[in-house]
């Protein structure tokens, strides 16, 4: 039973005075996330890159962690994370 790290962003944009997720990008390597995040970071309101540790073979989620946040984050996908 092995762990898989998996990196990937999730901007955020305002829709109809809210801010909602657009498209998660995925990253490579937690450099590779870093540095994209910053670089996203410039265009997007608000960005999260996040870090997921799970069972490659089952797929369950053991970790989740939020390693950057940049702009405007919602309130619910703080309280989303931290419930997981």
């Amino acid at each position: 039973m092995a762990n898989a790290d998996t990196f990937f962003l999730q901007p955020f944009k305002t829709h109809r005075k809210r801010l909602v997720p657009s498209q998660c990008v995925p990253a490579k390597s937690r450099h590779h996330a870093l540095n994209e995040g910053e670089r996203l970071s410039k265009t997007a309101e608000g960005l999260a890159v996040i870090h997921v540790v799970a069972d490659d073979e089952t797929g369950e989620v053991s970790e989740l962690s939020v390693l950057a946040r940049h702009g405007t984050i919602p309130e619910e996908f703080e309280e989303q994370i931290r419930a997981l």
